[in-house]
């Protein structure tokens, strides 16, 4: 199968072919379907570029109002907003945590863009196989496999991903031929959205393999170790710990991954690393002009996804108040700052810039290239957005395998994490005590990675008052209720004209009222 996971999706084919037309329906779903379909999906290199635009796809879902961050990480207290990004700052505990916005105005709660990749797998899983063999120049068995197997990853990617952020999805697996009269569909139960990624994680499994064949599509471009990887945490969403710990020993044993050397840490963030198990292509071309990814405009202060972290020195010229400043109170609650900690972890240093200063920078994301580099102007972030990586799989193992009792097991792989940092191995004989060791070091291990904040509900730790994290403050009065406020709201004012039969999650339908 020829290369083009490596490459920058900007979708130009795609919209030339009409499959970006944007659609009128319950979801704002598309791309869905196009006139040029019947003679579009006719060849190999046709199902590839439609692969190509799903991931395109769900990079732009994930970077869109840099949403991958804003759901994992600032409702989890790890920065500071200094009063900017929209009503970001009412997130931080400066103001109390209050997260007390109109859930209608927000960008951020516009579900759309997932739905626009899973129509966009709705539409190659439907199409794909029944382009003749002869449209193939690679063998067509083989070819369609992995084309199907990929497809089938990234739609259950987002069915997980909304389940988690928003719950009870609108599940949706049928490419529409006629958008326009598709009857509108109520949302489902989060159960059923975890079960629907499940049940295409299985069918990628069977279609894709472990390796790679072109070495520049490591880690981009989904194979079984990824469907692996994220079953084992679908699982652990649907409290099945026994299978969450067999697909994590799946890729444990079987996917020829390995932890990083803790001295080379930060390389997991450039890019195809021998950690990571699938991540957003990102990296800088000089072909390239994608400022919502990685630049920073100083004309008119507009920092990209991940140059919102960064500041002087880094970014030349770019003031540090401008920034998502790191939350030292959640940092030195989670990590050894001293002189003899910062040696020990090699987190923090690869992690963290300005300790203690006014400023603290979050460091995971600072490739830094200038496209002028004589002049220091037009800086790109090169980094990658990892997404699944070795050292998720060793500690979702041991948070199964903790809630199965077999607590010896669960430190043997919270261990693996641990000593790479250059941390002591943990003897912990108490299953509660080591599933709180186990989310704290995913609060370390994870920081900035768009995370914690799911691993704090989906383990339930962000209802028990015996674990202290530092942002237990507000936690229990925003999610720890029947209304499920840890759940996001819809920007129902964008949706509900498409589909009369969506409701508002429970706890922003009366916050809106009041």
């Amino acid at each position: 199968m020829k290369t083009y996971i490596n490459k920058y999706y900007i979708l130009l084919l795609l919209c030339s072919l009409g499959l970006i037309a944007s659609c009128k329906k319950y979801i704002n779903e598309g791309p869905i379907d196009s006139p040029t379909n019947d003679n579009f999906w006719t060849t190999e290199r046709a199902a590839e570029s439609g692969l190509a635009g799903a991931y395109g796809l769900l990079r732009t879902a994930l970077t869109n109002s840099r949403a991958y961050f804003v759901f994992g990480d600032a409702t989890a207290d790890e920065f500071i907003f200094n009063g900017n990004n929209w009503t970001l700052s009412d997130l931080a505990s400066d103001y109390n945590f209050n997260f007390a916005y109109e859930p209608y105005e927000e960008e951020v709660n516009d579900w759309t863009p997932f739905y626009q990749a899973i129509s966009q797998c709705n539409l190659i899983l439907s199409k794909v196989p029944a382009i003749p063999a002869s449209g193939f120049t690679d063998d067509p068995t083989t070819t369609k496999n992995q084309i199907l197997g990929e497809a089938y990853f990234v739609r259950a990617y987002c069915y997980y991903y909304i389940s988690q952020v928003w719950g009870q999805p609108v599940i949706v697996t049928q490419a529409y031929t006629d958008p326009i009269n598709a009857q509108p569909i109520a949302r489902s139960t989060t159960a059923a959205g975890f079960a629907q990624a499940a049940s295409d994680l299985a069918a990628s499994i069977k279609l894709l393999p472990y390796g790679y064949t072109n070495p520049a599509d490591v880690a981009v471009q989904a194979s079984r170790g990824a469907a692996f990887a994220l079953l084992a945490k679908t699982y652990l969403w649907q409290k099945q710990y026994k299978q969450a710990s067999d697909a994590a020993d799946s890729v444990i044993m079987n996917g020829g991954y390995t932890l990083e050397a803790g001295a080379m840490y930060g390389n997991i963030f450039k890019g195809h690393d021998k950690e990571s198990i699938f991540e957003i292509n990102m990296l800088y071309s000089p072909n390239q002009n994608e400022a919502q990814n990685g630049e920073y405009d100083p004309t008119t202060g507009q920092t990209g996804v991940f140059a919102q972290f960064l500041a002087e020195p880094f970014i030349a010229g770019k003031d540090p108040q401008s920034i998502w400043n790191v939350n030292l109170d959640l940092v030195n609650h989670l990590f050894d700052t001293t002189a003899a900690g910062k040696k020990k972890d090699v987190r923090i240093n690869a992690t963290f810039y300005g300790l203690h200063s006014d400023v603290t920078q979050m460091i995971k994301y600072a490739n830094v290239i200038y496209q002028q580099p004589a002049q220091q102007t037009q800086p790109f972030v090169s980094n990658n957005m990892v997404l699944l990586r070795l050292a998720d799989t060793y500690l979702v193992k041991a948070e199964a395998d903790v809630n199965l009792g077999n607590i010896g097991d669960a430190a043997i792989n919270l261990n693996m994490v641990r000593t790479r940092a250059g941390l002591k191995p943990v003897n912990i004989a108490n299953g509660k005590t080591m599933l709180y060791a186990i989310m704290d070091e995913r609060g370390r291990e994870f920081y900035g990675e768009g995370t914690w904040y799911f691993d704090l509900y989906r383990s339930g730790l962000i209802f028990d008052a015996g674990y202290d994290t530092a942002i237990d403050g507000y936690l229990p009065a925003r999610a720890g209720n029947d209304n499920a406020g840890f759940q996001w709201p819809l920007d129902l004012r964008t949706l509900l004209p498409q589909d009369p039969l969506l409701t508002q999650n429970p706890y922003w339908a009366l916050a809106s009222q009041n």
